[in-house]
């Protein structure tokens, strides 16, 4: 999947730039053109190779990278379930006696008592989808490349 979306990449790129006149790799390097990639943090790889790729056509093109960060939101969020994950794994492992001092007895969280007595299985599925919550809110999914300041 990857290898598709970076060849599809790669072709309207170069489809782009031989359009602007720029196709012979000598030209590239007097007439100072930049790309400039923002890319999700999970394309890290897609970016090296898409930046290898143009260095090796355009050996004199400037290229930026920038890592386009999810909006202040979606990383407060994910605090708040990163410390939420953590506090309901301390109150799991503490057991019963943190319901008692919130002043709610056993036959009231029924759920809580099951996740006590089972807390391996409880702490890790706690574990596994803190994770995968926060991980959809801070991924943008984000790869923009830029030509001279237009978006392609």
């Amino acid at each position: 999947m990857h290898t598709t979306v970076n060849l599809l990449l790669a072709s309207h790129l170069f489809s782009v730039i031989s359009g602007k006149e720029l196709s012979h790799p000598a030209l590239i390097g007097t007439l100072h053109h930049s790309i400039k990639i923002l890319y999700c943090s999970s394309y890290v790889s897609a970016f090296e190779q898409y930046a290898q790729f143009l260095k090796s056509e355009y050996p004199g093109i400037a290229i930026e990278s920038a890592i386009y960060h999810p909006h202040r939101l979606n990383e407060v969020l994910s605090n708040v379930v990163f410390y939420g994950k953590f506090a309901a794994m301390a109150a799991i492992i503490a057991g019963p006696a943190t319901l008692q001092a919130l002043g709610i007895n056993d036959r009231q969280a029924q759920l809580y008592v099951w996740a006590h007595e089972n807390k391996f299985l409880s702490v890790a599925l706690l574990h596994i989808l803190g994770g995968f919550i926060e991980s959809q809110l801070l991924s943008t999914g984000a790869f923009e490349v830029y030509f001279d300041g237009e978006l392609l």
